[in-house]
């Protein structure tokens, strides 16, 4: 499920943005982000790798997608949820950190992979997970996104960061996905 992007060439990348280091953290109250910031110089992307996710209700099936606040790259656009992954940390122990710090969400039932991006250039990874909790909540969000909206498979909001459009031009369906987790075939609601 993971590859190479042959045209990531012309993806966008940090450094064709009018944002610097010191603009993000503006205000933010966010620990130091130097070492991102040195890899968003070097590889056009916050941070060597990454990790994030789509969070799915196993009640009702939506998902829970994330606006981008005007404080990161690519603001406004709707993506998933994570970020870089520190040295020393897994990309599921990421993901899930930086799910409880951008959603306050701390019960995720289930983990699952689904795609990830390999930019052919710089070698930065962002692995993509489906996140499945039992119930939509309501984000408690911090200052990296300014909306959390829960939508069904293919009826996303626009526009859409390049990341989350790759997602789901490469993931398989999210229905397979989620065929073999507990609860499936207890009726979980899907579309």
């Amino acid at each position: 499920m993971g590859g190479d992007v042959p045209d990531s060439g012309r993806l966008p990348r940090g450094r064709d943005f009018d944002v610097s280091a010191d603009r993000l953290r503006q205000g933010a109250g966010i620990e130091d982000e130097r070492p991102h910031a040195e890899a968003l110089e070097r590889t056009g992307f916050w941070g060597a790798r990454a990790a994030g996710c789509l969070v799915m209700s196993r009640s009702t099936g939506r998902l829970l997608v994330a606006r981008r606040s005007p404080m990161v790259l690519e603001p406004g656009t709707w993506g998933t949820w994570g970020g870089a992954v520190p040295e020393g940390e897994t990309e599921e122990a990421s993901v899930l950190r930086e799910l409880a710090e951008e959603t306050g969400c701390g019960e995720v039932e289930a983990l699952a992979p689904l795609w990830t991006f390999r930019d052919g250039i710089s070698g930065f990874t962002y692995a993509n997970f489906l996140a499945i909790v039992g119930d939509e909540f309501d984000p408690v969000l911090n200052w990296e996104n300014d909306l959390g909206l829960w939508v069904r498979e293919g009826q996303w909001p626009n526009p859409l960061h390049f990341g989350l459009a790759l997602l789901i031009d490469n993931a398989l369906p999210l229905a397979e996905v989620v065929a073999g987790f507990p609860g499936r075939e207890g009726g979980m609601a899907w579309r």
